[in-house]
This record gives structure tokens, sequence and C-alpha cells, in this order.
């Protein structure tokens, strides 16, 4: 099939749908499974020889679909592929690269199924290739491993972000072209933007209605009525990566230069800091803006810590619907 036919139907999910009721069962079933057939343009990797590629969209794009379906074609075309996953956490790598919806193994056609190892948190695929999973939580069990490809989901979200990459990227040392892929939501974090502006990455960039043919009726014109222009619709819908918060108090370099994994002056955490306080700034009214949530420490070294944001959005109406 032509490039040309198979990004026609990639655009018409309707038609593709139709031209595979028409084939034979077994010819349908392998054109369903034939990621060129059915993958948008803006989904396949890119031409030329380039060893990071980030995929930066909106949500809904299909980025995770497209980051499971590129590391497929790799296990199923080497055998000798060694594939790294990682994401936010080893819990999310296995919850949405592996076992997700559009994750490897619902991806995967019957004939050439991997087999997963929780356990192990290894996937190894009936011709020997094999991928692991690891979490970015923990940087230091990227030490030690080596890889010949790599999967990197949601970086925008990894904690200890710089830390895991560069203990990830060191692992890229199998084979005669070590390869990674990066896929996000932009969010103007150090990794994202270091990423972005590093000329040997070659980037992608997605909206979410381009893949309003496999989304929820309605879910684009809702989107696009609540959030349509604003900051957070730029980010999330457009795949627009903003850098900085016009007025903002602390700059996103600041607040990355004062970042620490550990509270120094104790054994641990805990051990610390002297006194921790949750603090609570709920909207004025039920059509306010976001309930703030902020989770603040004192440390021995007389230094306040910001220990978690976990602000909210949309609860507190729900909360007060409920009395």
């Amino acid at each position: 099939m032509q490039s040309s036919h198979i990004e026609w139907l990639a655009e018409r999910p309707g038609e593709r749908d139709r031209l595979l009721r028409s084939l034979g069962p077994v010819a349908s079933e392998a054109l369903a499974h034939d990621w060129s057939a059915v993958a948008r343009p803006g989904q396949v990797a890119p031409p030329g020889d380039w060893r990071i590629w980030l995929m930066m969209a909106g949500r809904g794009f299909g980025k995770t679909r497209a980051g499971a379906e590129w590391a497929r074609g790799i296990a199923e075309s080497d055998p000798g592929a060694r594939i790294a996953l990682v994401g936010a956490t080893l819990g999310e790598a296995r919850r949405v690269m592996v076992e997700g919806v559009s994750g490897l193994l619902a991806i995967a056609p019957w004939w050439c199924r991997p087999v997963f190892a929780p356990a192990l948190r290894k996937l190894i695929w009936p011709n020997g290739a094999v991928a692991m999973l690891f979490g970015a939580a923990e940087p230091e069990s990227l030490r030690g491993p080596q890889f010949s490809h790599g999967w990197a989901d949601e970086i925008a979200k990894w904690p200890f972000a710089e830390s895991a990459w560069d203990n990830f990227m060191m692992t890229m040392r199998l084979g005669s072209a070590p390869r990674v892929m990066a896929t996000t939501t932009p969010r103007p974090v150090a990794l994202v933007r270091r990423l972005v502006a590093d000329g040997d990455v070659v980037v992608t960039r997605g909206r979410t209605v381009e893949n309003s043919a496999n989304l929820a009726d309605g879910f684009i014109a809702a989107m696009t009525r609540s959030y349509g222009g604003t900051r957070l619709g730029r980010q999330e819908l457009d795949g627009e990566l903003i850098e900085e918060v016009a007025g903002a108090l602390w700059s996103r370099d600041l607040i990355e230069r004062c970042r620490v994994a550990h509270v120094p002056g104790g054994a641990g955490d805990a051990a610390a800091l002297t006194r921790v306080v949750v603090a609570v700034d709920p909207p004025a009214s039920a059509h306010g803006d976001a309930c703030g949530i902020v989770v603040v420490g004192l440390g021995r070294d007389g230094r306040g810590y910001v220990i978690a944001d976990a602000s909210v959005e949309g609860c507190w109406r729900g909360a007060r619907g409920r009395d």
C-alpha cells in the first residue's frame, strides 16, 4: 500500500474500518496490527540518523500508543534488542506502558505477544528481544544495566528528572546505533527545556485535536470551550511549551537551582524537619480558582522546604455540593 493511501486511511478511521471488514479475517487482522497503515504521520518515527526523539504533544494525541508501537517494532524486528521502559514511577511504567489500554500488551498481535514477568520487571518477545521496566523516582536503579533502545514516558512529570535521565542515557551502550524515544505533554521543567534546546534532539509536536476521531464525541468541543486560548489549554491541548508565567515571582531556573533530593540535617527527611505544616487556600466561591494545598517543613538548618504541592481544581465545588 502506497504511503499516500496509508496517510489517507489513518486520517479516516471510518474508511479504514470499512476496508478491514472487506478483507478476509487473516488479512484484516494483519492490517489492523500494521502500525504503518493505521498511524497518523505525526505518530511515526522521523527519518534520519537521530539518537533521541522527543514527541511533545497534547493530551489524547496518542503519544503512549506511538511509544508502544515504536518499542514493539524494534522488538519484533531485532531479536537482540534490549529496551528500557522508563516511567515516572515503576508502577506507572507497568500500568501505562505495559498493561495500559495503549500499552505493549494491548497492542501486541496474538502471534507475537511478549510474555510479561512482573516480578522480574521484564517483557520477553518470542524472538528473544527483551524490555525492562524502571521508575524515574529511583534514578539509581538505572545504574548497571545496558540497553540498545529506550522509551521514556511523560518525562515532564519525572521526579529527579535530570538525574534519572542522565543515568538512563548512560545505559544506552548496546548495538551499533542506540536510540531513545521520549513522550510527554509539555511542561517547562528543566529536563524538557534542556532537550528542546539540544540541537541533536529531534522534536516532533502535536495537538489533541489531531486525534479527534479516536476521542469521545464532544470532548474536543468541551475542552475548547473550557480551555481554548488559556495557558492550560495551550499546554495540555495544543502541546505548546510555555516557558514562564508572566509576572511570576519565582522563575523555573530559580526553582530548579533550589531543588534538593533530601533535606540536610538528619538521618532521613522526617528527622531533618522540626515542623511540618499543611497549608490550604480554598477558592473564594464555587466558581473560583483551584484549591491550593501545599505541604511545607522547617529544616534543622533554619530553612523552609516545600515537600509537596497537592493543589487541585474542581473538588472543592463537588465537596460544597454534598453539604
